[in-house]
């Protein structure tokens, strides 16, 4: 049987604990303490002056058979305890640590509080079994045995019961939260190579509470910015701008998978809502669904019904993670294993559609960045996210890669733009989609629309590297070369080394005529060979001689839509046009950039060009 919650109130040092609710008031907050926290905080208020052992604790925190790291996960349990307590391992007004032995309560308990003998400890506690998990109540029932016993369970499936409130807690009142942030879940598996697994697990979460409603949710590649680190909840949520923060841990031990999560609202340091819960790794999906959807809930938003998940083959679910995991790397080689991840999910399981939509993911940002010839990439992306849509047809994500397939390989507008709408309406919150999207409008001409969608998708990603400099390619686009500059040195504080926010920054520095400065730029990243070639050309031929260099290095390698707009910026219209016919018959991806680089305004009174356009389609709104 569960152990019984004291009734009564326990008081201490400003603080008051009722273990009813697990709400610890002070005089300018009230917490809901999360789970383990509570019971490590009960268990030594009721024995105040004691040793409690390691091994005490974790019993009472831990059930038999429970995988976990159990040594780290106390010290995570004593940390979040000190931190809600404000107190000190090096001066503790609370909690005293018996270094390998255990800990002891110092404080001083007041007005009578606390179990002072076991007579009156019987009184006053209700057997209140503990709920563990939403999907638990079947262990409760076994646990039956006596009267009192009865109505504490009946209490407790009242509580289960009731999937707008917290569980052990009173319900709240209305909390205004419109965005928000999923912190990366701690691995507790004990096996750094489980690391896969909890990212994939926070990128899952991420997707799943994007899609179910109204709120805002920071991206993946931002959050990730804050795993271990040291820096408290309300710091997190103003760098972030969210209200809220999710946070929590991730257990896989065999077949079986653990989540913990809890909701603190920033502004208050409040814990709204926390909740344990478990599956068999083959029903993950369904796991990640009921996590979002209690937070969802919990917060207010409406949540949208969706399609029941199904039963996932658990190697092909391992595999479609590792593939998100080397996905994300933004290497070469790890696109290659991502690919090789997603192919192994599969063959496990060939009617898995989110492994298709990683692949198109895979080919088509892997393509954009040279890691693997574009044309083949736009191809293989578009057939792998259209067999992501055969298999499952909300899949937002492979909507947007197969809108963009159909932009850039294509060029077929309407059908990019109508599967860009669906998209956004599956999943406003996925900011790589976003970003996308935002390339598409200014190949259209819609570039003040275009700006404004790269700035939602910054807003839901602030510290990815490749949304903020296509914010600047954007501003390029749209002629606004100061905020150009701007921006493209903004992205190059997060990584001095990345080489196309230096590609849109130095085009801007040209249409503002700082050709000093385009060349300095050059200069500071080139290697020390190549450097004093660029300077020997310019002193020799000026800028043009180094424009007129670089034509040709790209002709040679094949770039001739980089090589045309060499040859325009240098007056030579005829070798410009001859380059784009040629590439146009080719079916060059970048021709579909024809109306919106600067570099080709030189141009667009001659009808060579104009020709081009139309049968790219660019006229056509």
């Amino acid at each position: 049987m569960e152990r019984p919650i004291p009734a009564q109130r326990f008081r201490f040092g400003g603080f008051e604990l009722d273990p009813r609710t697990g709400e610890l008031t002070s005089e300018d907050r009230k917490t809901l303490i999360q789970e383990q926290p509570l019971n490590l905080l009960l268990a030594l208020l009721e024995r105040p002056g004691e040793l409690v052992t390691r091994e005490e604790l974790t019993g009472r925190l831990w059930p038999a058979g429970t995988f976990v790291d159990y040594e780290r996960g106390l010290n995570k349990a004593v940390n979040k305890l000190r931190e809600i307590l404000k107190d000190s391992a090096e001066h503790p007004q609370f909690i005293e640590t018996l270094p390998r032995k255990g800990y002891r309560f110092i404080g001083t308990l007041t007005n009578g509080n606390g179990p002072k003998d076991k007579s009156s400890e019987e009184k006053l506690a209700t057997p209140v079994p503990v709920p563990r998990t939403s999907r638990s109540k079947s262990r409760y029932v076994a646990a039956i045995i006596t009267g009192a016993a009865v109505l504490g369970l009946l209490f407790a499936i009242n509580l289960l019961r009731r999937k707008d409130a917290p569980l052990n807690s009173p319900k709240p009142s209305r909390v205004q939260i419109a965005s928000l942030a999923v912190l990366p879940l701690e691995n507790l598996s004990g096996d750094p190579e489980q690391a896969y697994f909890a990212e994939g697990m926070t990128d899952a979460l991420i997707t799943n509470l994007a899609r179910m409603g109204s709120l805002r949710v920071t991206s993946r590649t931002s959050v990730m910015h804050y795993k271990g680190t040291k820096k408290t909840i309300q710091e997190i949520g103003r760098e972030l701008n969210v209200d809220a923060v999710v946070e929590g841990t991730v257990t896989q031990s065999g077949d079986h998978v653990r989540i913990t999560a809890q909701l603190i609202q920033v502004a208050t340091d409040m814990h709204l809502w926390a909740e344990q819960y478990e599956r068999a790794v083959g029903e993950v999906l369904s796991l990640q669904n009921d996590v979002a959807t209690d937070i969802a809930r919990r917060i207010d938003v409406l949540v949208r019904p969706l399609d029941h998940p199904r039963i996932v083959n658990p190697q092909a679910y391992g595999s479609y993670l590792k593939g998100r995991y080397f996905f994300y790397q933004y290497t070469s080689d790890g696109w290659r294993k991502a690919i090789e991840q997603f192919n192994q999910a599969i063959e496990s399981d060939p009617k898995f559609a989110p492994a298709y939509s990683g692949l198109a993911d895979v080919y088509i940002v892997a393509g954009a960045y040279g890691a693997i010839p574009t044309q083949d990439a736009l191809a293989k992306g578009k057939s792998s996210a259209a067999k992501a849509l055969e298999l499952d047809s909300n899949l937002a994500s492979a909507h947007y890669a197969l809108a963009t397939a159909y932009t850039w390989y294509d060029w077929d507008w309407t059908n990019a733009e109508k599967e860009f709408r669906q998209a956004l309406a599956l999943d406003p919150n996925d900011s790589l989609g976003r970003n996308w999207y935002g390339g598409y409008l200014s190949l259209r001409g819609k570039h003040k629309e275009a700006v404004d969608e790269h700035e939602l998708a910054r807003e839901l990603d602030p510290f990815s590297l490749i949304i903020n400099t296509n914010l600047a390619r954007s501003l390029y686009w749209a002629r606004r070369y100061d905020e150009a500059i701007v921006q493209a040195r903004t992205t190059l504080r997060m990584d001095p080394t990345f080489g196309v926010a230096l590609f849109w920054l130095e085009g801007a520095l040209r249409h503002k005529n700082l050709f000093k400065e385009a060349v300095q730029l050059r200069l500071s990243v080139a290697a020390p060979d190549r450097a004093q070639v660029i300077a020997r050309t310019v002193k020799t031929a000026g800028f043009s001689g180094l424009l007129h260099e670089n034509a040709e290095a790209f002709k040679r390698g094949g770039s001739l839509v980089e090589s045309a707009r060499c040859y325009a910026q240098l007056g030579q219209q005829s070798e410009a046009l001859d380059l784009l016919e040629q590439c146009y018959a080719q079916r060059c991806s970048s021709m579909v950039t024809l109306n919106a680089e600067p570099d080709f305004d030189v141009l667009r009174a001659n009808v060579r060009f104009q020709i081009l356009v139309e049968n790219v389609g660019l006229n056509h709104n």
